[in-house]
């Protein structure tokens, strides 16, 4: 059915209707994070929804309604100038990378070699891959990580790759994206504490996932047929292993989870099931037509809460 046939109700930690503005949402979702980041801990946080929801407007915004990730890089930088200020000693190292995966592949939107705008054969040469390492965990290997000093130059380097994602066009949004990102951001502080060097270390994951929609509705066919069905898998091996955790957590005992069903699990491991604050943003769409999406939605983010 498009219209709802019976009422059904979800309890969310926050919930905002049109009203809300960019910077209660930040306080609410990216402020805590960035507070634990300085603790040393992992933060993620990830946007699902269907196309046209607002998860690009929440995470990016625009420049005269900045959303989540370019208020918490001002945020770090004027709290690291004042840390610095207050204990001169302590020095800060910011690094980002900005990552997508389209079609099941990784590519490094900050390569100049392997842009997402190029053509076929060089796109294909700017791929990277998943290891894992005892010490390091899942990583991606050969990911470009650039210093930064400031929120301008963190804001310039997420354009930058925002223009080189994989965007096409589809009937539910003309521009939309047809891929996952993921930017992180790595801080490392380090002090001299009685002629010991001390460090803490933290990476915080900010996801745009791309639309959750049926595949019907987009009108897609050829290689958008394609992206559409990597997508549904990617989502789908996402919801497999938000579920498999929830029912970790039930239990209170070990349960199969299956992370390597695709990249974005692969790649989102750390965050799910590590040492990570991890907050799932849910946008959903006002409109009867897109009930079924909007249903899916929540149920989702339901189900993660449950972790």
């Amino acid at each position: 059915p498009t219209e709802p046939t019976k009422k059904r109700s979800f309890a969310f930690d926050h919930a905002y209707d049109t009203q809300a503005d960019q910077l209660t949402v930040y306080n609410d979702i990216g402020k805590p994070l960035l507070d634990k980041a300085f603790d040393g801990w992992n933060g993620t946080i990830f946007a699902y929804g269907q196309t046209g929801a607002g998860k690009s407007f929440s995470m990016t915004g625009t420049p005269t309604a900045p959303g989540i990730v370019p208020q918490m890089n001002a945020d770090m930088f004027s709290r690291i100038a004042a840390l610095k200020d207050a204990e001169p000693n302590k020095k800060f190292l910011v690094t980002c990378a900005f990552l997508e995966i389209y079609n099941e592949v990784l590519f490094d939107l900050l390569d100049p070699s392997g842009r997402a705008g190029a053509s076929k054969t060089r796109r294909d040469a700017g791929a990277i891959d998943i290891k894992e390492n005892p010490k390091l965990g899942v990583y991606v290997s050969g990911l470009n990580e650039i210093p930064v000093d400031s929120g301008e130059k963190i804001l310039t380097l997420l354009e930058q790759g925002n223009a080189m994602r994989a965007v096409a066009s589809t009937n539910m949004n003309a521009t939309s994206s047809r891929s996952h990102s993921i930017f992180i951001v790595k801080m490392t502080s380090a002090e001299i504490i009685d002629g010991q060097r001390r460090e803490k270390r933290s990476t915080i994951n900010l996801v745009d996932l791309a639309g959750s929609e049926r595949v019907s509705k987009t009108g897609a066919v050829g290689d958008k047929l394609k992206e559409g069905a990597n997508i549904n898998k990617s989502l789908s091996a996402l919801g497999a292993v938000i579920n498999a955790l929830a029912e970790q957590s039930k239990k209170g005992k070990k349960v199969f989870i299956p992370y390597r069903n695709s990249k974005l699990t692969r790649v989102l491991q750390e965050s799910l099931g590590g040492n990570s604050v991890t907050v799932m943003l849910a946008a959903i769409s006002p409109a009867g037509y897109n009930y079924e999406e909007s249903l899916n939605t929540l149920q989702y983010a339901d189900r993660a809460k449950a972790i």
